[in-house]
C-alpha cells in the first residue's frame, strides 16, 4: 500500500508578529525540532511584499510547506489581502507546491453561530468577524440562510481565486465543512479539540471524501480549548490524546495554533521556558516521531456507516448550539429537535448500558460502528459517493427533493440500508412545523408504503411485530402475545402510512394486550439488494417523545455494522480504533490513567492487546 504523506508543525502569528523576526522563529520551531510544514498568520500594519518572498525562499530551501492565514480576512485598512497577485505568483514559482495557499479563519463561527459583537465593540457597525461592513441578516427560510452563509464566505474565497492561490484551506470549528466547500475552499481544516472529536472529525473527513478533496487536515487550537487550567495535568495528556485521535482518523495536516512558545490564555502566562509550554513541545516531538516511524496507508481509514448532513441543515456542531445561521433573537431559529438529534452521536461514544435489552450478540460491539469509526457525509454528494457506504443514517434538518430521493433509491437498490424518519420526507424550508411531504411515488418506491394525509398525535409506544427484512438487524421483537409498549415517551406526531410492498415492522401500542394498531411505526421496504427503513413521526429524532425509538434503531444498525464486520475488537469503549487497508489497524486507549486490554477477531482469529494509557499501537492484521 502506498504510504500517506502528512503535514506536521505549527503556527506562527497567534501570540505576536515581528516580520524581521519570523525566519529565526521558523528555525527554532519549525526546522530544528524537524517539522515539514508552518502555518503564518500576518498581523500589524501594511509591510512590504518582499518578507513574504524571503520567507518563501528559506520555507522552500529547508523543504517545507506552509500557507497564510488571514490574509483576506484581517487585510490592513484599505486593501482586500495582503498579498499582491505578483507576489502570490512569484512565491509560487520559488515553492512550488511547498506553496499551499491562504487559509481562511472561522467562517462558520463567525458568520453562523457567534453573537454580534463577539470579538469586538457591538456598537462599531464596520467590522464583524473579520468581514468589513457585515450585517446580520433576517432570513425567510433555512435555504435563504444557507446560500446568504455561502455568499458571505464566498468573498473571501473568490479574492484568493482572482489571486489564483494554487489552494484554500478553511480552518473551522463548526460541521460547515460542506458550506465552506461550496463557498470555493478545497482543503477543509478542522479546528479541534474545540467539541466531540468523534462527530466533528467524521463531518471534515466525509466531506472531503464527497467532494475529492486533495486533503483534509486537523488545527490544534489547545492553548485554549484543551482546558482552562494550564497546569492540569489531565489538560496535558488531553492534547496527547487529540494528536492521536487526528492521526488514527486519517488527518493528513496537523498544526499546532501556539503552546509551545507562550500561554496566554484565561489571563495567565507561562513562557516558553516554563513546564506547560514544555509539554506542548514534548507533544509535538511524540508525534513527529510517530508519524516519521510509522507507515500509514493512504486513503484515510476504511469507513462503511455515514450519518446524512442534510440539505440547508445549520447544526454547527458543538459550538454555539442557540441560533442557527446567526438568526439571534428569533425563536423559531432556536435550536430544536433537528438540531439536537445529533446528540445521538455522542452517545454513540459509550457503549450501552447492561441492562440494555436491545443489545445482542455474543459479544457487546455497542461501541463503535464496523470498522471503527463513521463518517458525515453531505446530502450534496452525488450517488457514486453516498453508494460506497452500507448504511445510511438520516438525524438533523434536511429539506427533500425529488433528486435526493433517486439517490437514496439507488443507494438502496445497490445494496445499501437506509434509515430516516417522516420528518427527513419534508419539502419545506421554513421553521414553522408546516409539514408537506416529498413525491408520493417517490416515497412508494422507495419505502413501500403510501402517505394517507393524516397526521395523527399519539402518545403510546412501539410493538415490534416482526424482524427486520435485514437479516443483520435484530429488533425487539415482542410479537402479538402479552406485552409492555416499548419507548413511550410522550405526545408526538405521526404521519399514517399504508404499505403497499412495505412491511410494517412495528406499531403504536398503548396496551399490554394490544397486538397492534393501525399505525405504523417502523416500515421497511426491500427494494433491489437493499432496504430502506421509516420511522413515521413527523418531528425530528431529537425530540424527547421519539428520541428512545429513533436511537434504539439507530443503535441497533451501529451494532449490527459491527457484528457483521470481519474485523471486531471487543472491550472497553475507552479504546477508539480505525482500520486501513492492507490491514492497518489502529488502536488508541482514551483513559487517562490505566492500561486497557481488549481482543482484536479478524477473520476468525483472536489476538489479546494491551494499551498502557494513552498509547497509540498499530497492528498488522
Amino acid at each position: 500500500m502506498e504510504k500517506d504523506f502528512i503535514l506536521h508543525g505549527i503556527h506562527i502569528g497567534e501570540h505576536g508578529f515581528e516580520v524581521d523576526n519570523i525566519i529565526d522563529e521558523i528555525r527554532e520551531r519549525c526546522i530544528e525540532p524537524g517539522f515539514n510544514h508552518v502555518c503564518i498568520r500576518p498581523r500589524g500594519p501594511e509591510f512590504d511584499q518582499s518578507y513574504f518572498i524571503k520567507w518563501a525562499e528559506y520555507l522552500t530551501e529547508n523543504k517545507i510547506f506552509f500557507s497564510f492565514l488571514y490574509l483576506t480576512q484581517q487585510a490592513p485598512k484599505g486593501l482586500d489581502t495582503r498579498m499582491q497577485p505578483e507576489t502570490v505568483a512569484r512565491i509560487k514559482e520559488i515553492a512550488g507546491d511547498y506553496f499551499l495557499g491562504e487559509t481562511i479563519g472561522e467562517p462558520g463561527s463567525a458568520y453562523a453561530s457567534k453573537l454580534p459583537g463577539y470579538y469586538v465593540n457591538p456598537e462599531d457597525p464596520t467590522y464583524y468577524g473579520g468581514l468589513k461592513n457585515y450585517r446580520l441578516k433576517a432570513y425567510e427560510d433555512m435555504e435563504q440562510a444557507h446560500k446568504g452563509y455561502v455568499k458571505t464566505v464566498k468573498q473571501f474565497m473568490d479574492i484568493n481565486k482572482e489571486l489564483q492561490m494554487p489552494n484554500i484551506l478553511c480552518v473551522d470549528a463548526t460541521a460547515f465543512a460542506k458550506y465552506n466547500v461550496e463557498a470555493g475552499a478545497n482543503i477543509p481544516v478542522l479546528e479541534f479539540p474545540v467539541t466531540c472529536p468523534d462527530v466533528m472529525f467524521a463531518n471534515v473527513r466525509g466531506t472531503a471524501r464527497a467532494f475529492d478533496l486533495p486533503k483534509w487536515g486537523s488545527y490544534a487550537a489547545h492553548e485554549r480549548y484543551g482546558g482552562i487550567r494550564h497546569e492540569d495535568p489531565l489538560k496535558a495528556k488531553r492534547l496527547e490524546l487529540a494528536y492521536k485521535y487526528a492521526y488514527l482518523s486519517g488527518s493528513q495536516i496537523l498544526v499546532l495554533e501556539s503552546g509551545d512558545e507562550l500561554v496566554t490564555a484565561y489571563s495567565q502566562r507561562y513562557e516558553k521556558d516554563s513546564a506547560v509550554c514544555a509539554r506542548y513541545r514534548e507533544v509535538l516531538s511524540m508525534m513527529n516521531e510517530y508519524i516519521q516511524q510509522d507507515a500509514r496507508p493512504k486513503g484515510g481509514p476504511k469507513v462503511k456507516v455515514a450519518f446524512v448532513s442534510g440539505l440547508h441543515d445549520g447544526w454547527s456542531g458543538k459550538w454555539g448550539r442557540a441560533c442557527l445561521w446567526n438568526q439571534f433573537y428569533r425563536e423559531e431559529w432556536g435550536y430544536n429537535d433537528a438540531e439536537h438529534s445529533w446528540k445521538m452521536l455522542e452517545e454513540l461514544r459509550n457503549k450501552r448500558a447492561w441492562d440494555d435489552l436491545a443489545n445482542y450478540g455474543e459479544h457487546d460491539l455497542s461501541g463503535t460502528p464496523g470498522w471503527g469509526v463513521y463518517d458525515i457525509v453531505p446530502i450534496e454528494a452525488d450517488v457514486e459517493k453516498i453508494c460506497q457506504y452500507d448504511w445510511l443514517i438520516f438525524l438533523g434538518w434536511n429539506t427533500m427533493t425529488e433528486e435526493n430521493m433517486d439517490k437514496l433509491t439507488e443507494f438502496v437498490r445497490r445494496g445499501g440500508h437506509l434509515l430516516m424518519s417522516a420528518a427527513h420526507l419534508n419539502t419545506q424550508t421554513k421553521r414553522d412545523g408546516t409539514y408537506k411531504i416529498v413525491s408520493p411515488e417517490k416515497v412508494e418506491e422507495l419505502f413501500g408504503c403510501c402517505f394517507m394525509g393524516e397526521i395523527r398525535r399519539n402518545i403510546g409506544g412501539a410493538k415490534f411485530k416482526y424482524e427486520s427484512l435485514d437479516e443483520r438487524v435484530l429488533y425487539p421483537v415482542v410479537g402479538c402475545g402479552g406485552s409492555d409498549p416499548l419507548y413511550i415517551a410522550g405526545y408526538a406526531d405521526y404521519a399514517h402510512f399504508a404499505t403497499t410492498d412495505g412491511k410494517t415492522i412495528a406499531y403504536a401500542s398503548q396496551g399490554f394486550r394490544e397486538a397492534h394498531s393501525d399505525l405504523p411505526m417502523v416500515i421497511e421496504n426491500k427494494l433491489g439488494k437493499g432496504v430502506a427503513t421509516l420511522v413515521t413521526h413527523t418531528c425530528y429524532p431529537g425530540n424527547q417523545a421519539v428520541y428512545p425509538l429513533y436511537y434504539t434503531i439507530l443503535r441497533e444498525m451501529i451494532t449490527a455494522s459491527a457484528r457483521n464486520c470481519p474485523v471486531q475488537v471487543v472491550g472497553s469503549e475507552r479504546i477508539r480504533w480505525s482500520y486501513y487497508e492492507g490491514g492497518k489497524l489502529y488502536l488508541l486507549n482514551t483513559d487517562y490513567d490505566m492500561p486497557i486490554t481488549v481482543k482484536v477477531i479478524a477473520d476468525g482469529k483472536e489476538q489479546t492487546v494491551t494499551l498502557e494509557s494513552l498509547e497509540l499501537k498499530a497492528l498488522q492484521l
